[in-house]
């Protein structure tokens, strides 16, 4: 229960984030706003600093992957012929480049492990275990749809003034916000045609739509640039090629930046899938670009984790430091060591659910497995469709006390959190030309929930505050 004071200091939160534009759509169209917590995460400086370092490092590896088409198809082909929605993507690609410039917006994803577990548990693969210890464990990479960069930097204003007002602990800095706004900006400039575009393609409805459409505010007002956004179907219906740029609504589209076409729901229909082609045969610079969003895969992550095969993208040095962030993943057909002798990867999982998540190749949060969902889910897969799934470790996450505030009710409860790293490379036939980190998004839950998206109601958008 809370107190008549942090009653009223949570009302007037909530307004004070709706006034910020912290809002998303309910399923019946209703607006509230964005779930958040009043309780900001703290984390140790070392980690921190660790975190913030192999921003650029993952950004340069995945740049690297993206140009070995050889690789990506040797890992992914096998997977199409039982995945539909992966064949299509696989076929999207045309053989002549239509755009050298690449512009990757990405997010990585950890968790801080607990303290008796950040030596590295029986899953760990043995590379690691040469390495010093790191607490971090990586969740994900997101090459696409990096989201909440708006929602993120307007929940850092508000609890920054709630510090300011001695209501809230002093938090660490943050705004991805502008970085990425003056990333599409040069993007836009540098693709040399006037009057140009950016091309948000979007989902129909979009519950996260406020995130997208301060991203299009920031960058009309401070760059002039003028965002058209779009679902698939609608590029489609109205876009046309013209000497190889795609134009909309007689508009050149410089930058078409990807809030959507990361899962088979996007591509329902003919004109959707005809929409993504038509972008394809383009020299539209994509956010990020066909071979890019492959990279980001979870196949990929999962034999990123094998050393031979990281060694392949990334100097020695820095194949430590990513190494000593992976949590144990694997095929299910793998066999693996396990305290009962030599096992099958899938035979394992079953007996030991609780330890692994089973993931398939979907972005977007709400398509996992976990717990006793997992035996089940196996004892219904057919042996082709195994490909198409990586087991991963379920990591053991520090928990906090922390307060959540969701559709204007507030809870303490027994927390988690999610902590991303934003990047932003440029490269162009490859070769990286910038690469940085521009800053950070907490997503708390409650310890018992196992899905991460802000949207769906799952996780609540924090910021950090120093050990």
């Amino acid at each position: 229960m809370q107190t008549q004071v942090q009653n009223e200091l949570i009302e007037n939160a909530i307004e004070s984030g709706k006034l910020l534009g912290m809002l998303k759509y309910l399923p019946d169209g209703q607006l509230t706003h964005a779930p958040f917590s009043m309780s900001p995460y703290s984390i140790s400086a070392s980690d921190l600093q660790e975190m913030t370092e192999l921003t650029s490092y993952f950004s340069e590896l995945m740049i690297r992957i993206s140009q070995d088409w050889a690789f990506l198809e040797h890992h992914l082909k096998p997977i199409s012929e039982t995945d539909p929605f992966l064949k299509m993507l696989l076929d999207f690609r045309k053989q002549e480049v239509t755009q050298s410039k690449q512009l990757l917006i990405q997010r990585n994803d950890f968790f801080i492990t607990k303290d008796e577990l950040s030596n590295g548990g029986q899953d760990r693969i043995a590379a690691n275990e040469t390495s010093p210890d790191s607490s971090l464990r990586q969740v994900e990479l997101n090459t696409v749809s990096a989201s909440f960069p708006f929602l993120i930097t307007q929940l850092v204003r508000l609890h920054q003034n709630l510090y300011e007002q001695k209501l809230l602990e002093q938090i660490i800095p943050n705004n991805p916000l502008n970085p990425v706004v003056d990333a599409f900006a040069k993007a836009v400039r540098d693709y040399g045609s006037a009057d140009a575009v950016m091309l948000m393609v979007s989902q129909p409805a979009e519950s996260n739509r406020f995130d997208q459409l301060g991203l299009e505010q920031l960058l009309w007002e401070e760059h002039k640039i003028q965002t058209v956004r779009k679902s698939l179907t609608e590029i489609y219906e109205n876009g046309c090629l013209r000497e190889g740029h795609l134009v909309l609504d007689g508009k050149t589209v410089a930058v078409t930046y990807y809030r959507a076409g990361y899962t088979p729901d996007d591509f329902r229909t003919s004109e959707a899938i005809k929409g993504r082609q038509m972008i394809e045969a383009s020299s539209t610079v994509q956010v990020p670009d066909l071979p890019m969003q492959l990279a980001g895969m979870k196949k990929i992550q999962q034999v990123l984790t094998r050393p031979e095969i990281l060694s392949a993208f990334v100097s020695p040095q820095i194949s430590k430091l990513c190494l000593k962030t992976f949590a144990g993943m694997h095929c299910l057909d793998e066999i693996i060591e396990t305290p009962e002798g030599e096992l099958c990867a899938s035979e394992w999982a079953s007996m030991n659910p609780d330890k692994y998540v089973l993931k398939p190749q979907r972005e977007g949060g709400g398509n996992n497995y976990f717990g006793r969902e997992i035996p089940k889910k196996l004892a219904k897969m057919k042996q082709e469709e195994q490909n198409a799934y990586i087991l991963m470790e379920h990591i053991q996450a520090k928990t906090h006390s922390a307060i959540l505030v969701v559709d204007g009710q507030a809870e303490t409860m027994n927390c988690v959190s999610e902590i991303g790293r934003y990047g932003i490379c440029f490269a162009e036939n490859g070769v990286v030309q910038s690469n940085r980190d521009v800053g950070y998004l907490v997503r708390t839950k409650a310890e018992n929930v196992n899905e991460g998206g802000v949207c769906a109601g799952f996780a609540c958008l924090n910021s950090l505050t120093t050990a």
